[in-house]
């Protein structure tokens, strides 16, 4: 066995990250096919393999199928591709699970892996992530057997998937900027099958992510902003490997992940028996418009796997995340921020609704972006426990789902850790969302120092 000491941090709640070389490698993910392996009881599995533009990705993939073919698994290698097509891959073909190769929206030095198990379901924290860390660090060995590794046209298949699924009336102009990520080859031919005329920006494959950092924010969409604008029509931003989908409104404003998720439930309001699963930074504006539309409403902890496991628990047709992931009971469960976009203009068409009316008619209540501070990894979980302490002396009401949810005078806010990154995350909502947002910042930074 190779030496994997002082990893532990890599394996995440969802998936596992970590910087290129220094903590990932090549012997990494040859450990990381055994450990997979001994998770499924060591016997011989069909499983998906894929990995996006970053420049670790394609060794580590390759190894990945080597060692993975090694151990007698028949490896579907789709290639680079996004992670959507890649969940819609593995539940569309009954596979055991797969593996894919990236580090989602993290800086271009990361490199990561996401891992799956049949119906695309997301290995994570209380879901075999802890079993996958046991057998990666554990002395094991396994049987060498012959198996093989296959090269299907994933993107086609998953194209003729939308097709079945959704259906456009007219065409529609849109801008879409790729940010130089995983999603370049897939949207043009999306574009010609469902009749967008699309503008693309940064539509040039780079793992470096030369235009934009690979993660799509209100900061980082400045071109596509001004692009729409210019336009007059609506945009979308896609993140490094594809799986968050950000859009920009007719005015060139970022339209948040619950208010995009209230069009996408939308869609499916003449369902009877409807079950949403949303998370805790969604706005109580939102939770009240889906229970308008008839929707039974569970709150989640935030995070692939815990929304693709309340999902399932729940019966849901649909859930959601303020990040941009959005899961369809039409896309098996799995998080499909492309299945999103076009659904997205479907529903615009099906009620003649441009976004920025949608946007308007939902009245809501001011509110901060989800604000980051960096902190040192090993003091995350004292400062939400601080955190606590404090507004448990002060809040109307405190929600302890995931992170600490006030409820004050004059709005809530949120504080959570990053499930991915050293970082705290905080959200505040209401008339005095500027005060208590302060509040909550000035606390954490003086924590931080502790």
């Amino acid at each position: 066995m190779q030496n994997f000491e002082n990893l532990e941090e890599v394996f995440k709640a969802y998936d596992i990250r970590g910087i290129y070389k220094k903590q990932i490698d090549e012997k990494f993910a040859k450990q990381l096919a055994l450990a997979y392996t001994y998770y499924f009881g060591s016997k011989q599995l069909k499983i998906a393999t894929a990995y996006d533009v970053r420049e670790s990705s394609k060794k580590l993939y390759e190894t990945l199928n080597d060692e993975l073919a090694s151990l007698g698994h028949q490896v579907h290698a789709l290639g680079l591709v996004p992670t959507p097509v890649f969940y819609n891959y593995i539940a569309r073909k009954n596979l055991n699970g797969g593996i894919m190769v990236t580090a989602s929206h993290n800086p271009p030095d990361w490199a990561g892996f996401k891992l799956c198990k049949e119906n695309a379901e997301v290995i994570g924290e209380g879901n075999g992530m802890e079993e996958i860390k046991k057998y990666f660090f554990s002395k094991t060995e396994a049987k060498k057997n012959q198996g093989e590794v296959i090269n299907p046209d994933a993107e086609s298949e998953y194209i003729d998937f939308l097709k079945q699924k959704i259906t456009l009336f007219k065409p529609f102009n849109i801008v879409v900027d790729i940010g130089n990520g995983s999603t370049f080859r897939l949207v043009p031919k999306i574009c010609k099958a469902f009749n967008l005329r699309c503008k693309l920006l940064f539509a040039e494959p780079d793992g470096t992510f030369p235009n934009r950092p690979s993660e799509p924010t209100d900061e980082s969409l400045t071109a596509l902003k001004e692009e729409v604008k210019k336009e007059k029509t609506v945009g979308v931003a896609f993140d490094g490997d594809g799986d968050r989908a950000v859009m920009v409104d007719e005015d060139g404003k970022t339209v948040r992940g619950d208010v995009l998720f209230a069009l996408l439930a939308k869609a499916y309001s003449q369902y009877k028996d409807k079950k949403a699963v949303i998370e805790v930074n969604f706005s109580e504006a939102i939770e009240n418009y889906l229970k308008e539309l008839g929707y039974e409403v569970y709150i989640s902890r935030v995070g692939h796997s815990f929304i693709t496991k309340a999902m399932v628990e729940r019966g849901a047709i649909i859930g959601g995340e303020v990040s941009g992931h959005y899961y369809f009971k039409d896309t098996y469960g799995a998080d499909d921020s492309i299945f999103a976009f076009v659904k997205a203009i479907e529903t615009m068409q099906k009620y003649d609704i441009t976004l920025r009316e949608f946007i308007k008619s939902l009245n809501l209540p001011p509110s901060s972006d989800v604000i980051t501070i960096t902190v040192q990894e090993n003091l995350k979980d004292f400062i939400i426990k601080k955190v606590k302490e404090y507004y448990e002396k002060k809040a109307k009401k405190i929600v302890t789902i995931d992170g600490i949810k006030a409820y004050l005078d004059g709005g809530w806010v949120l504080v959570r850790k990053s499930n991915t990154m050293p970082q705290i995350k905080i959200k505040a909502e209401g008339e005095r969302y500027e005060e208590i947002l302060e509040e909550a910042k000035k606390l954490i930074i003086e924590l931080s120092k502790s």
